[in-house]
This record gives C-alpha cells, structure tokens and sequence, in this order.
C-alpha cells in the first residue's frame, strides 16, 4: 500500500507503533473497537431526543416521546428494534433520528428499549418477547386511551412482530395494530437465502459451545 508506505516514511515509523499499540489495546479488551472511548455518551451525543420511561420490565422498558407539534396524529406509534441494539439506534444525533423526525411530524413515539442479554436470561424464549410486544401494545393503549397503536418491528425484533400479529389475530384482537412496517426483517424463511449461511448444524453448535451460559457474548458478534 504505497499510502502506508507513505505514511510510515514521514512519521519515521510511529504510524506502525501507533497502529500496534491499537491492536494490543483491543486485544486486551477482547474486541474490536473504532473509535477511542468515551467519544460517545448518551445524553450529549446520542439519544438526544427528550423522552421519558413509562413502564420497566425485567425484560424492556417503555420510553414516550412527546410530539413538538400542536397538532398530534391521533394513533401513536411504538417501535421495537432489535434484542441485541440500543434504543438509540434510531436516535443516533438530531441530524440522524428517526425519533425526532417522527415528534416533529407531531407523532407520538414510543421506543422499546430491551434488556441486554446476560447468564439471568438464559431461560429467556421467543414467546416472551412476543409477549412483551403484545404487553407494549396493551401499556400503549392504556395511557394514550387509543384504539390501535402503528408499528415499527426492526430485524430480528420484525419477525417477532409478524408473530405477535399472527397472535393477535387468532385472539381476534387484530384491531390492536392500526399497521405494522418492517425494517430489514425477515419473514418468510421458505426461501431465507443468504440466511442460510449462518445457520447450519456447524454453525448452531459453535453458538452452542460460545454460550454455555445461555447468551452469546457480543464480543464474539463484532468479531
């Protein structure tokens, strides 16, 4: 890489002392990294966005953002990202939130914010996260005095969301959800394509050995 080359010519070396020192760094920390830490902080600049938690769980948290507008859509709507990201991955700074956008259209927003996975949820299933979204609905219903609540499921926690309609609608409680919109969420796994890569009996018993406490490190993610 003549760039490095370059590079490495003008700072006499220190490129690749410095470059080393980062490796070592993260080595030790068991990850890779991108930035230094504490770059980012919560409240300064990320999840920006003003809201309050109004329901806590041992399994989510409910946090409401309130519309910036007179004028409020009368259907709210809540948001489930997915198990393994922060709330704030649609509340990134004011430049890049969804969140914001979303109260400034005078729509009132509700963010599900899950527990991270730890050794006490390793009892933990797929019906209690369909549960917990059908719980969401239901507080959502509750506080507002609202019929119907619009959805947002985002990847892993969109397929859950399919469930949790399914659900509903063998209850003949479909009138609950106003609508469902999906973020890079797969369905229909007939057909799971490139999925398919990562789900083979190798790959699901090197899960298994990784997560002998029953969660998978997120280290072994970033990977």
């Amino acid at each position: 890489n003549p760039e490095v080359v370059e590079r490495t010519i003008e700072t006499k070396g220190q490129n690749l002392l410095d470059g080393l020192k980062n490796m070592l760094a993260d080595l030790g920390k068991g990850q890779l990294t991108h930035t230094s830490e504490g770059a980012f902080e919560v409240g300064r600049n990320l999840a920006m966005t003003p809201g309050k938690v109004v329901k806590r769980t041992p399994l989510y948290e409910l946090i409401q953002y309130t519309p910036t507008t007179e004028r409020v859509l009368a259907t709210p709507l809540v948001i489930f990202p997915p198990w393994i990201n922060r709330f704030y991955i649609l509340d990134l700074t004011p430049e890049k939130s969804f969140i914001r956008w979303a109260v400034e259209q005078g729509i009132t927003v509700f963010m599900v914010s899950w527990k991270s996975a730890d050794a006490s949820m390793k009892d933990v299933i797929w019906d209690d996260y369909v549960a917990a979204q059908v719980d969401a609905i239901d507080t959502i219903r509750d506080v507002l005095d609202v019929p119907s609540v619009h959805t947002i499921g985002y990847c892993v926690a969109g397929t859950t969301l399919a469930a949790t309609l399914a659900l509903l609608a063998a209850r003949g409680k479909a009138d609950k959800v106003a609508s469902a919109t999906f973020f890079t969420a797969q369905v229909d796994f007939a057909q799971a394509g490139e999925l398919q890569n990562f789900v083979t009996e190798e790959q699901l018993a090197l899960i298994g050995a990784l997560s002998p406490q029953g969660f998978l490190d997120g280290r072994y993610m970033t990977a």
